[in-house]
Protein backbone atom coordinates (compact mmCIF):
# COMPACT_ATOMS: atom_id res chain seq x y z
CA UNK A 1 0.00 0.00 0.00
CA UNK A 2 1.76 3.01 -1.41
CA UNK A 3 0.12 5.42 0.77
CA UNK A 4 1.05 3.44 4.17
CA UNK A 5 4.65 3.72 3.42
CA UNK A 6 4.26 7.40 2.67
CA UNK A 7 2.30 8.38 5.37
CA UNK A 8 4.47 5.98 8.23
CA UNK A 9 7.83 8.02 6.41
CA UNK A 10 6.03 10.98 7.60
CA UNK A 11 4.96 10.08 11.05
CA UNK A 12 8.70 8.87 11.29
CA UNK A 13 9.83 12.19 10.81
CA UNK A 14 7.47 14.39 13.07
CA UNK A 15 8.66 11.91 15.97
CA UNK A 16 12.14 12.68 14.98
CA UNK A 17 11.72 16.09 14.74
CA UNK A 18 9.70 16.21 18.14
CA UNK A 19 12.57 14.45 19.38
CA UNK A 20 15.27 16.65 18.16
CA UNK A 21 12.83 20.04 19.12
CA UNK A 22 11.29 18.92 22.14
CA UNK A 23 8.06 19.41 20.59
CA UNK A 24 5.38 17.89 23.40
CA UNK A 25 2.15 17.75 20.49
CA UNK A 26 1.80 18.19 17.19
CA UNK A 27 -2.15 19.23 16.40
CA UNK A 28 -1.76 19.51 12.72
CA UNK A 29 0.10 18.24 9.58
CA UNK A 30 -0.15 19.24 6.32
CA UNK A 31 1.17 17.07 3.11
CA UNK A 32 2.10 18.68 -0.09
CA UNK A 33 1.73 15.61 -2.80
CA UNK A 34 1.77 16.01 -6.66
CA UNK A 35 -1.00 15.13 -8.64
CA UNK A 36 0.94 12.32 -10.12
CA UNK A 37 1.55 10.26 -6.98
CA UNK A 38 -2.24 9.75 -7.47
CA UNK A 39 -2.53 9.70 -3.55
CA UNK A 40 -6.04 9.01 -1.63
CA UNK A 41 -5.84 11.99 1.00
CA UNK A 42 -8.84 10.47 2.75
CA UNK A 43 -7.07 7.12 3.30
CA UNK A 44 -3.76 8.98 4.65
CA UNK A 45 -5.25 10.73 7.44
CA UNK A 46 -6.97 7.08 8.35
CA UNK A 47 -3.82 5.91 8.43
CA UNK A 48 -2.18 9.00 9.99
CA UNK A 49 -4.17 8.60 13.28
CA UNK A 50 -3.65 5.06 13.48
CA UNK A 51 0.23 4.95 13.52
CA UNK A 52 0.73 7.92 15.22
CA UNK A 53 -1.51 6.86 18.64
CA UNK A 54 0.89 6.44 21.36
CA UNK A 55 2.74 9.16 19.78
CA UNK A 56 3.14 13.51 20.62
CA UNK A 57 1.22 13.38 17.18
CA UNK A 58 -1.75 10.84 18.45
CA UNK A 59 -5.04 13.38 17.42
CA UNK A 60 -3.37 15.70 15.17
CA UNK A 61 -5.38 16.98 12.21
CA UNK A 62 -3.85 15.22 9.18
CA UNK A 63 -4.24 17.33 5.35
CA UNK A 64 -3.14 16.47 2.19
CA UNK A 65 -2.37 19.29 -0.43
CA UNK A 66 -2.82 17.73 -4.09
CA UNK A 67 -0.69 19.85 -6.42
CA UNK A 68 -1.24 20.57 -9.78
CA UNK A 69 0.46 18.82 -12.28
CA UNK A 70 3.03 21.39 -14.85
CA UNK A 71 3.41 19.98 -18.12
CA UNK A 72 5.61 21.56 -21.11
CA UNK A 73 4.34 20.65 -24.28
CA UNK A 74 7.02 20.02 -27.16
CA UNK A 75 3.91 20.22 -29.71
CA UNK A 76 2.42 23.44 -28.71
CA UNK A 77 4.74 24.92 -26.82
CA UNK A 78 2.97 25.98 -24.15
CA UNK A 79 3.03 25.43 -20.18
CA UNK A 80 -0.05 24.24 -18.71
CA UNK A 81 -1.53 22.78 -15.53
CA UNK A 82 -3.87 19.90 -14.89
CA UNK A 83 -5.53 18.43 -12.13
CA UNK A 84 -5.54 15.12 -14.00
CA UNK A 85 -2.71 12.53 -13.06
CA UNK A 86 -2.14 11.85 -16.90
CA UNK A 87 1.27 13.24 -18.80
CA UNK A 88 -1.00 14.59 -21.69
CA UNK A 89 -0.95 18.26 -22.74
CA UNK A 90 -4.62 19.44 -21.56
CA UNK A 91 -4.06 22.11 -24.25
CA UNK A 92 -3.69 20.21 -27.38
CA UNK A 93 -4.16 16.64 -26.12
CA UNK A 94 -0.11 15.83 -27.16
CA UNK A 95 1.74 13.09 -25.02
CA UNK A 96 4.86 14.84 -26.06
CA UNK A 97 5.35 16.58 -22.76
CA UNK A 98 8.03 17.08 -20.28
CA UNK A 99 6.50 17.13 -16.38
CA UNK A 100 7.96 20.43 -14.74
CA UNK A 101 5.88 19.34 -11.63
CA UNK A 102 3.51 16.77 -10.11
CA UNK A 103 5.76 14.85 -8.33
CA UNK A 104 6.62 16.12 -5.13
CA UNK A 105 6.06 15.25 -1.58
CA UNK A 106 6.55 16.93 1.10
CA UNK A 107 5.73 17.90 4.89
CA UNK A 108 4.65 21.25 4.05
CA UNK A 109 3.61 22.48 7.74
CA UNK A 110 3.30 21.29 10.99
CA UNK A 111 1.84 22.81 13.97
CA UNK A 112 3.09 22.01 17.81
CA UNK A 113 3.09 22.80 21.45
CA UNK A 114 6.60 22.88 23.23
CA UNK A 115 6.62 22.45 27.35
CA UNK A 116 8.29 25.21 28.83
CA UNK A 117 9.56 23.16 32.10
Amino acid sequence: MYEFSLTDSVNNTIQDLCRQAGWTKVRRVMVKAGGLRKLNPELMAFIFAAIAQGTPAEGAVFSVMIMPVTLLCFSCGKVSSTDEPEKVCPLCGSSNVYVLSGNEFSIEALEVEINHD
